[in-house]
């Protein structure tokens, strides 16, 4: 299987790496680590897990061809590799909204679900970046609609939408917006920015199809450990 390394992405923690599949049965899945070799491990184990959509069987690092590496500490904020420069699929695009659809039924489930205590929770010994503010469940849920419809579309060119006024609303109409907008978005768009990087369509698709199933990991946990502190 083919992978595409971001070195010292920063994503998941600062200077950590990034590992991408671009593969159909693995779309937008990625793994992260320290270092190149670790987020490569993570990727293998999401794809031959099961545990990203489409994964199945075992996989080992070593059946891992890494076919491109970017050095975001070189090339800048939020760099793209060549592969993101080709015109999106049709394929990407449906697999990215089927994968939009199925993850923000389990968030909205989560989150209809919790009482304000549990929205409330926030684990202290969860590790973020310094520039995150998303800590309680709540927050991260908020986080999820705030990426998706008022980050990543905008880099494009593409609209933005106001904060809806309760999060249950919002978690709903945000979906509905990125789904009608990622329908009718260009294969072909692409913008560059000194503050924001370089972006594409192919990249828009990849990140949302990753965004909230990375996220959704961590909301699951912390809505299970709010639960065995019994503060719903």
């Amino acid at each position: 299987m083919r992978a595409y390394v971001d070195q010292r992405a920063g994503m998941a923690e600062d200077g950590w790496s990034a590992a991408w599949s671009f593969d159909l049965e693995h779309w937008g899945t990625c793994g992260q680590g320290p270092d190149d070799d670790t987020a490569l491990a993570n990727l293998a184990e999401r794809c031959g897990s099961g545990a990203e959509a489409g994964g199945a069987g075992a996989l080992d690092a070593g059946m891992l061809q890494v076919v491109e590496r970017v050095d975001r500490a070189r090339t800048g904020d939020e760099t793209v590799f060549d592969r993101d420069r080709v015109p999106a699929t049709e394929a990407e695009r449906e697999a990215t909204l089927a994968i939009l659809d199925g993850m923000r039924a389990r968030t909205l489930e989560l989150v209809r679900d919790a009482p304000p205590s549990v929205l409330a929770y926030r684990d202290p010994h969860r590790v973020l970046p310094v520039y995150a503010w998303w800590h309680t469940v709540g927050q991260l849920a908020l986080h999820i609609a705030d990426t998706e419809s008022r980050y990543y579309l905008p880099l494009l060119g593409l609209p933005a939408r106001e904060r809806a006024s309760d999060l249950v609303t919002e978690l709903e109409e945000s979906g509905a917006h990125v789904r009608r907008v990622v329908s009718r978005m260009a294969p072909d768009l692409a913008s560059t920015s000194d503050r924001h990087g370089s972006w594409t369509s192919v990249k828009v698709l990849r990140r949302l199809a990753w965004h909230e199933r990375g996220e959704l990991e961590v909301l699951a946990r912390l809505v299970e450990d709010a639960a065995a502190e019994k503060l719903g």
